[in-house]
This record gives structure tokens, sequence and C-alpha cells, in this order.
């Protein structure tokens, strides 16, 4: 393994006082599938079964082995991980039904330096990355925000991130590296991640030829990989028209009546009602703000690859950077580093040195749960300014069909009726001021 991150498991889902190790819970939960007994009666039972490590071989071959991935679910793995880069970070929170707590670069310091794969070593890339850290540095030095200074930044920026992966999603990001277009250190990171839950877990994460079926899969955003055709396609059929854009509304409405209840008496029913109420949008965005939406785990995020986006090679500039003497340097800068990631020598190493400037493309769907939670999140006057504006985006749009709906897209203090963060902004009491008036 030839990545310099530091891949640390350290927990997962066990029960020590009982004997209840990280097999048992999937194994005995599925016994239970066959039997009258409850799992803890199972477990009890098994583990006084001198073959108990072979039954446990057993039942994962009949079950999991066969498909039946809801097994899998009923198993836990946490990982640390830090001085990874945010090339890998990326792909690590692709698999939609995983959950990340990560350093965020917004307000992160950059002194942490960033990652050179071996098959970069000699090439350009060392100086390009050290001329993105000394502008970086150069404009925060000047007072450019740190938020915008950091668009400059290449992805193998190291951070730190911790991950959550049950075993079918452990399983699932394990397919997704095995493939020529993933960057080595993202590879080598997954393979290390899968090693050592294996170890922990081996007949639970034993690969068999069903529990690594595609098909049976939530699918995640392709980052990393050569071709997507049909979002290439649409992509190429509005690329004269601006993003975002509404491709797909959803043919059940309700009620402004309907909405309210949901919101201001937490109906439960209603709430429900909102996930079937679907909006499918072509954006596109930065690196630096496509991290944060996809992060965003109920969003579903198909994405354009990566190698194709760096082809078209669109950057966006924060306009705190447009107005001061660094806009020319960081353009670029920019297209060095892209003609560079577009080296087909070096590739797909060579994608670590995009910046997070460049803007990449795709679909992105929102149901009506998701627009008023997830949005109103964004829509906060303290939500980094490109995600406000793509979610301020959605928010039109979503208005312009139904204006019930569109109207209750606002920022969260105003939806739950309080400000939930620590340091108010005062927009809450503005809201409440002219109510009062």
């Amino acid at each position: 393994m030839h990545t310099t991150a530091k891949i640390k498991l350290i927990g997962w889902l066990q029960n020590p006082r009982e004997n209840w190790d990280a097999e048992d819970f999937a194994s005995c939960g599925a016994r239970g599938c066959f039997y009258d007994k409850s799992s803890d009666e199972i477990h009890r039972s098994e583990i006084q079964k001198p073959d108990y490590v072979d039954r446990k071989e057993m039942i994962f071959r009949e079950t999991s082995g066969r498909g039946h991935g809801a097994v899998l679910d009923h198993s836990g793995f946490v990982f640390s991980l830090k001085d990874v880069s945010r090339a890998t970070t990326l792909f690590l929170c692709s698999p939609q039904f995983t959950s990340h707590l990560q350093q965020s670069l917004r307000r992160a310091s950059a002194n942490r330096g960033f990652y050179l794969p071996e098959s970069l070593r000699g090439s350009e890339a060392e100086d390009i990355m050290n001329e993105q850290f000394r502008l970086y540095e150069e404009m925060v030095q000047a007072g450019v925000p740190k938020e915008d200074a950091r668009y400059i930044l290449p992805l193998y920026v190291k951070t730190n991130i911790q991950s959550l992966f049950d075993a079918r999603e452990l399983q699932h990001l394990d397919w997704l590296a095995d493939n020529s277009d993933v960057p080595s250190e993202t590879r080598d990171v997954v393979k290390e991640m899968v090693s050592l839950a294996r170890e922990i877990a081996p007949r639970l994460m034993k690969k068999r030829e069903t529990n690594y079926e595609p098909l049976a899969w939530y699918p995640a955003a392709a980052l990393y990989y050569s071709k997507n055709k049909t979002l290439e396609d649409i992509i190429k059929k509005h690329s004269k028209a601006p993003f975002p854009m509404l491709l797909d509304f959803p043919r059940i409405r309700m009620s402004n009546g309907a909405i309210e209840r949901a919101i201001f008496s937490r109906d439960p029913a209603e709430l429900a009602n909102l996930k079937h109420i679907h909006y499918t949008f072509l954006a596109s965005m930065s690196l630096a703000c496509f991290h944060q939406a996809i992060r965003q785990r109920t969003w579903d995020n198909s994405v354009e690859p990566l190698k194709k986006a760096s082809q078209r090679g669109i950057v966006k500039i924060p306009s705190s950077i447009m107005r001061t003497s660094f806009d020319e340097e960081f353009s670029l800068l920019a297209s060095r580093a892209i003609s560079f990631a577009n080296n087909p020598e070096f590739y797909p190493d060579s994608l670590g040195v995009l910046p997070h400037a460049l803007e990449i493309a795709g679909l992105i769907h929102i149901n009506g749960w998701n627009a008023l939670h997830s949005l109103g999140k964004r829509t906060c006057t303290q939500a980094q300014w490109e995600i406000r504006d793509l979610s301020r985006g959605f928010k039109e749009l979503i208005s312009c069909y139904n204006s019930d709906l569109g109207n209750r897209i606002v920022p969260q203090c105003v939806l739950y009726g309080r400000c939930p963060e620590r340091k108010s902004c005062g927009y809450y009491s503005k809201i409440q001021r002219r109510k009062n008036e």
C-alpha cells in the first residue's frame, strides 16, 4: 500500500458482555428468519456449539452469499482516517447508505500539505501543487476568505474523516474501487479498510459471487469512471441553457394545507407523503461544492466522470478573488493543473491535481422532504455561498411549478420556528420583528 493516510478501524458492532462478536448480529439474525426463537436465544445456543465458526460460514454462504443483502446490513464498521486526500473522501462518500463526519475544508488550514502518488514523482505535478498551496497562502494573507482561497487547492490536499459503513456498503465500495479509472491512493485506502474489516469479520466480509452483485447495490455516483453516456448526452443537449435547470417534476401535488400540516403539526403521514414529490435537476458546481452535495445522503446524485469534467475544463472563480489582483494567476494556475490532469500518461492519478474550482455537472434528485429540510439548511445565510446559491436556484425552480412548496423552502430558523445554530445571524429575529409590526 502506497498511501500515506493513517487508516484505523476504531470500532465495530459487538457486545462483549454477552459474547456477541462482529459477525454474530448478522449470523444469528439471519438464523432467526428460519426459526421461532429470537436472535438472542439463537445466539446463546449457537455459541455453545463446537462447530459454531463453521456454522457461521454456512449461514453467510446460504444468505448473504445468495444475495440476501439485508443480512450484511446488520453489522457496522467505523473507520478513522487521517491525512487522506479529498480525492479519496469524495469516493468514500459516493455510496449513499454510509455516514461521514469530515473535517471541513471551509474551516481547516492547508498546512497538512498534499499527497503525491509515486506515479507522479518526477513529473510537474509536485510543482503545480506547490504553486497551488503558495497561491492559497498568499490569498489568505491578503484577506481572501479561506473558504474562497481553497478553490485553488488540489484534490490531493489532505484531510481527516470518520466513516461508518455496514458490510454491504463496504463491499460495494470495494467493488467500485476495482476500476482502472480510480486513482491509486483511493484504491489503496479502500483495500486497507476492507482488509481491516475482514480481520475482524472474515466470514461476513468474504467475497462471494452473489454478495458482490452490482445490480443488488443502490447505485453510487460514478465519479471515477471513464464514461456516462446518458448524462453526457443530457449535458450536451442542454449545454446552452442556464444551470441549474429542472428536467423532471412530480405528477403528485400536495395542497398548501397538507404542506402546512406536515410543517406546523409535524404530521407524520403528510411528512411521509413529501417523499413522493420528486424533482430532478441538471446542475453544475465546483468540486468544493460537490463534496457538500454528495454528503447529502438523501439526495440522489448521478455525476459526469471527473475525467470528462476535466476535459471540459470550466472553473468557478469566487467573486472575492475576481475582484483582486489574484484573478489572472488563479485562472492560469487552474488551467495548468487541468492540462496536467488531462495528460493520459499519468491518468488516473493525475486527477488529484485538479483544483477544487473545477466545475462538474450532474443530475440531482430532491424529494419534497429534502426540499424543505436540506434546502432549508443550505439557504441559511451562514451556509457556504456556492451551495447556498445552488439551493436558492433549486427553490426558484420548484416555486415556478409549485409555489405552495416553494414558498416553504426557507432558512431553517423560519421553517423550524427557532434558530438551531449556537450563534444566530439575526435573520430569524428580523422576521419575528416584521411579523409583530
